[in-house]
């Protein structure tokens, strides 16, 4: 029994993706790895069910489906979590969030849990998504973009968790954008996990729309550092990588 806590530097940055992608990848050395997406904001409509679009995502590229346990809350409106909960009348509550991970880590050899935006966007008046992953106890797998402009971002994301004493498994950075220089690239990797002193498990390439379907997962993966993820998933110490 294990898992992690997929999280950003920022919205938009590639935890969706991260999530689908190591999901598949477990799937297929038959592991039973469920991806869990406890608040989703810009949920839509499929006739007359309310869809988490994440977790559309999580299925169509694994292939198969996760039903409702995907979700916690889902609110239409996109936007953080505290403002959707807000304009339809309900409030994000932590508590729900725990039990279902609890469940969900009872039930099923590896969980996969993803945030919503990085770390301090509020869930509530209260609590922000960092409060979320303290009382979850997970590792945390920090999604960050590859070029230009990481090294702050992610430095600073870094030490806010371990300000809470939150063990970090390492950072995946993601290559946003087309034309960054492999210079930079790598310059920010080897800096990063300098000032960090966290690993880098690996680069995910930049992929355009439909490409994203033909994925060899494999193949990608087989240049990670994988093993950071098996250890961490081995030890539940909440010591700060």
């Amino acid at each position: 029994m294990g898992g992690f806590f997929i999280t950003g530097t920022d919205t938009e940055i590639g935890k969706t993706m991260i999530t689908a992608v190591l999901t598949k990848y477990y799937l297929d050395r038959g592991a039973d790895i469920f991806p869990y997406k406890p608040v989703q904001s810009g949920a839509e409509w499929e006739g007359d069910k309310l869809t988490a679009p994440d977790t559309v995502f999580y299925e169509r590229f694994a292939g198969r489906e996760f039903g409702t346990e995907t979700n916690t809350y889902l609110f239409k409106i996109p936007s953080s979590p505290h403002l959707a909960a807000a304009l339809e009348g309900v409030k994000v509550e932590s508590q729900p969030i725990v039990d279902q991970t609890e469940k969900l880590l009872n039930s099923h050899e590896h969980l996969l849990v993803e945030g919503a935006g990085g770390l301090i966007v509020p869930l509530n008046e209260e609590e922000t998504m960092i409060d979320l992953i303290d009382r979850l106890s997970l590792p945390v797998i920090l999604v960050a973009r590859a070029g230009l402009g990481t090294i702050n971002h992610t430095v600073l994301s870094v030490m806010a968790l371990k300000q809470r004493n939150i063990k970090i498994a390492g950072i995946v950075l993601n290559q946003v954008t087309p034309d960054e220089l492999p210079e930079i690239e790598e310059d920010n990797r080897k800096m990063l996990e300098k000032l960090s002193d966290v690993p880098v498990i690996g680069t995910f390439p930049y992929i355009k729309g439909q490409e994203f379907e033909k994925l060899d997962v494999g193949e990608i993966l087989e240049n990670w550092n994988i093993n950071i993820l098996e250890e961490a998933m081995q030890h539940e110490s909440r010591k700060a990588y």
